[in-house]
């Protein structure tokens, strides 16, 4: 074997071309290693210009954080049982056979893709990591293998939806596929939709007005929960944010699943609007049944606003301590997330909203500060005031623009 295997460095993560599997495959693959998992994939000449879908299977490497933290959520709000995972939109089975090489938690993990070539690839992958008797290969369309349930079987612990794109069309059969106090995660990548470069793509997809401001990242976070709420109380179910992030190209909220139309009346009760104005930085909200507000009651002016969408904690402060706890139990497994699961674990998490202190300066017509500066001298003055892994220059607090401006005025005395 070590014959076909072409030598090459681009990272560590890669680890050659293999030429006699290229040849089986009939498409150029190369093993790489992801956490405990060495598996194939298929090669990527350049990541200059690169799209995933443009592969013979669907792959992104730039995904591992997305991977991790999936891996890292069930290690540590499962920790101590065992339950099926589905994994519908599997690609090269990566992530599925990361569970099973780096968790306790998984009894049975469904691996599935639409593409006959993807699932050949998954099923010698799977042998590859020598993980046959947890991961079963499937070769079904995502929303009916979701859809079906696999009847006669319990439900889903987690179901993991990452697609390319919008995860709206499969959320309502992964929410019906979880058990009751089950998991879903929903990756979505279509930021421009989202963070309001298009809003009526948003629109369409999420039946949600997104709106353009220094904190969009934050709010297409609470209009993609919203959705997944929302969709769930159609279905007499009740969905609620547990840990939710934004990385790069995508962001990513995990839900957990309950049952009932009690329960699912009091989330749609967190559900509202949240109107903005840029004048003087005034964030208001409103719940789902109430209208938006469109003036500013500081200033007078006109505001636009954003929703129907969470309104809510997006991240469990308690689970986010348990995740960090486990990333540093193996911390060369997760190196590229450990800044992220950090700044999840410090971030308050009940504070809506947050400004780049570039932003802030602006507004204020002073110089920037630092942001760990301006959150210590808040917190001084008795407000709120935290870090956001959102935006490493951002700053979330409930203190009023004026008491900002004395925290940036003093900085600038000393």
């Amino acid at each position: 074997m070590e014959s076909a295997l072409i030598i090459f460095r681009w990272g560590a993560s890669r680890m050659g071309v293999d030429v006699e599997a290229s040849r089986k495959l009939g498409y150029d693959v190369e093993l790489r290693r992801e956490g405990k998992a060495v598996f194939y994939a298929p090669r990527i000449a350049s990541l200059k210009n690169f799209a995933p879908t443009d592969l013979p299977v669907f792959f992104n490497p730039v995904s591992k954080p997305n991977r991790d933290l999936s891996i890292l959520l069930l290690a540590a709000r499962f920790e101590g049982e065992r339950i099926r995972v589905c994994d519908p939109l599997a690609g090269t089975g990566v992530r599925s056979i990361r569970i099973a090489l780096e968790t306790d938690a998984a009894e049975e993990i469904v691996a599935n893709d639409i593409s006959p070539r993807a699932c050949e690839l998954i099923r010698r992958n799977v042998e590859l990591n020598k993980v046959e008797s947890l991961v079963r290969v499937s070769n079904l369309d995502a929303n009916q293998l979701l859809a079906s349930r696999e009847l006669g079987k319990p439900g889903y612990g987690y179901v993991d939806v990452d697609p390319a794109g919008s995860p709206a069309p499969f959320i309502e059969n992964a929410l019906r596929a979880c058990r009751r106090g089950g998991v879903l995660g929903a990756t979505a990548t279509d930021m421009p939709a989202l963070a309001g470069a298009k809003p009526e793509s948003c629109m369409r997809k999420y039946d949600a007005k997104p709106l353009r401001t220094p904190f969009s990242k934050e709010l297409a976070l609470r209009i993609l929960a919203g959705f997944v709420v929302r969709s769930a109380a159609r279905l007499g179910l009740a969905a609620k944010p547990i840990y939710s992030f934004s990385k790069d190209h995508y962001i990513k909220v995990f839900v957990e699943v309950d049952r009932g139309r009690r329960l699912a009346n009091e989330q749609l009760r967190k559900l509202g609007w949240i109107s903005y104005c840029p004048k003087c930085l005034k964030l208001y909200e409103a719940r789902r049944f109430e209208p938006p507000i469109k003036v500013c009651r500081v200033c007078g002016s006109a505001m636009e606003y954003a929703g129907p969408l969470w309104l809510e904690t997006l991240t469990d402060g308690e689970l986010a301590s348990r995740i960090r706890s486990k990333a540093y139990e193996s911390p060369e497994l997760y190196r590229e997330s450990l800044k992220l699961v950090d700044a999840l674990a410090e971030e308050d998490h009940g504070l809506l909203g947050y400004f780049p202190v570039n932003a802030l300066a602006k507004a204020l017509g002073r110089p920037p500060i630092k942001p760990a500066i301006l959150v210590e001298k808040l917190r001084r003055l008795g407000y709120r005031a935290s870090r956001t892994h959102v935006d490493p220059s951002g700053v979330k607090t409930d203190a009023p623009l004026e008491a900002i401006k004395e925290a940036f005025e003093g900085e600038a005395k000393t």
